[in-house]
């Protein structure tokens, strides 16, 4: 293949506004990309080829290839930022006002380069509730310093650990620092007894029995009825938290692994009829499944049709039946058998898979004519040469001299056919001047790794 020169190729690719690798795969698989640009330019261009960023026009670099600052540059730098803490910090890495050179996970980038804690990279010199716990109080003393508080609940003592004036060895949240903790009763001193706690909870079959009961049909209705006010004090809102022994699924909890079918129809019904969604779906124009997936993506689909017709529509006959390019796909087609098809794409006269690629994008291939045939003929495929019909046969399936036979051989070729560069070589590869016990490309066949797999053979 004769692609445009780097600069051309870029200058077009600039001109259609991409700005990620997954739009430039959807434009690539669109039949609308010129065959003289690769869709692995990366791979063609090695010279030239810097980032993605650089090839779409956007200016983004890959995290990958990006020169952070040393950690005391980058530090100083968020220093001079005033950023109080971990929060502040996440808000600021997503503003697109920090330069690229300097890491949104610090932690991660400068692990063995200097990075201690937050605190240090922020400047205020805080620690993290992990990194003052080996400093924290026992529980007993913790618990005692808490009850001459005075406090009656929870509330309180937030409020009191908001202020500031708690000392810095006794932890906000007791709950997840000390094993001994049991309720914020005990904790403050108050004798109360939590709300959910195992004395005052329905067991989790008895709290299910009651559950199901109300025939609800998704998590959200439960969290609706919670919010009503209907729902019985010895039934907690959060039972996956309360329940953990015995929990299992939302299915489980609200009754609806038995009914799953019945949600199905119903969900069923509130749907538009097959032909009035296809003939909509028709009119908007889409020409892949990928287009009507971003319309779906956009809010702008109605309600009453669904994303995923397969699933939702027994009446589907695939997405060409659905989008209305009558494109169907290989599982539903009927191919011709191997040898009928095989015979008429040998009266093509094509040679290559660069041809084929041509041919096959063309509106001249016949719909029982697969085009990816060494997928769909599994049984009689042998090689590309044979479905040619020109008999060559791939690199990895001919016998090919060791690189100790091909060196005492090729230096000879080099000099007889005045070969001076790769694309020389491919040239008389291609003429039939190479014998074919030697690779089309040797700089890639006996490659180390190569070599090294061949011989495990």
């Amino acid at each position: 293949m004769k692609y445009r020169s780097f600069k051309e190729a870029r200058k077009f690719v600039h001109s259609l506004k991409l700005k990620s690798n997954k739009k430039w795969r959807v434009y690539c698989r669109s039949g609308k990309r010129p065959v003289d640009i690769p869709t692995n330019p990366n791979r063609i261009y090695k010279k030239e080829w810097t980032t993605w960023g650089d090839w779409f026009g956007t200016g983004t670099i890959a995290k990958y290839y990006i020169k952070y600052r040393s950690y005391e540059e980058a530090r100083k730098f968020v220093i001079s930022k005033n950023i109080k803490n971990s929060n502040d910090w996440r808000v600021y890495s997503k503003s697109g006002k920090k330069p690229a050179n300097i890491p949104a996970n610090p932690n991660v980038v400068y692990k063995n380069k200097g990075w201690k804690n937050l605190g240090d990279w922020l400047g205020t010199g805080n620690l993290s509730a992990k990194e003052r716990s080996k400093g924290y109080r026992s529980f007993e003393n913790a618990r005692k310093f808490a009850r001459k508080l005075g406090f009656k609940n929870r509330e309180e003592w937030m409020l009191y650990c908001k202020s500031g004036k708690k000392p810095t060895d006794i932890p906000t949240s007791p709950r997840g620092s000390y094993k001994e903790f049991k309720d914020w009763g005990d904790f403050l001193g108050t004798g109360k007894i939590g709300k959910f706690t195992k004395s005052n909870t329905r067991s989790f079959k008895q709290a299910r029995k009651f559950v199901k009961a109300l025939k609800m049909e998704v998590q959200n209705d439960w969290f609706e009825y919670c919010k009503s006010g209907k729902k019985p004090a010895d039934i907690p809102s959060n039972p996956q938290f309360n329940y953990k022994k015995e929990w299992s699924n939302w299915a489980n909890w609200l009754g609806t692994e038995t009914r799953s079918d019945l949600l199905i129809a119903k969900q069923r019904s509130k749907l538009r009829p097959f032909k009035e969604a296809r003939k909509f779906t028709r009119k908007l124009g889409f020409k892949s499944r990928e287009e009507w997936e971003e319309y779906c993506k956009s809010g702008k689909k109605p309600a009453d049709i669904p994303e995923d017709l397969v699933w939702w529509y027994e009446e589907g006959k695939g997405w060409g039946d659905w989008l209305g390019t009558n494109f169907v796909s290989n599982r539903n087609r009927k191919f011709r058998s191997f040898k009928k098809a095989r015979k008429f794409v040998q009266s093509l006269k094509l040679t290559s898979q660069n041809d084929w690629a041509k041919y096959r994008r063309s509106d001249k291939r016949p719909d029982d004519i697969p085009s990816n045939p060494n997928a769909v003929y599994k049984k009689e495929w042998t090689t590309w040469g044979d479905w040619f019909g020109t008999g060559t046969v791939a690199t990895q399936q001919r016998e090919i001299l060791s690189y100790e036979e091909a060196e005492k051989q090729a230096p000879l070729l080099v000099k007889k056919l005045r070969i001076g560069s790769h694309a020389d070589w491919l040239k008389a590869y291609h003429e039939g001047k190479i014998p074919k016990n030697l690779p089309s490309q040797p700089w890639t066949y006996y490659t180390e790794s190569n070599t090294k797999k061949r011989r495990k053979k």
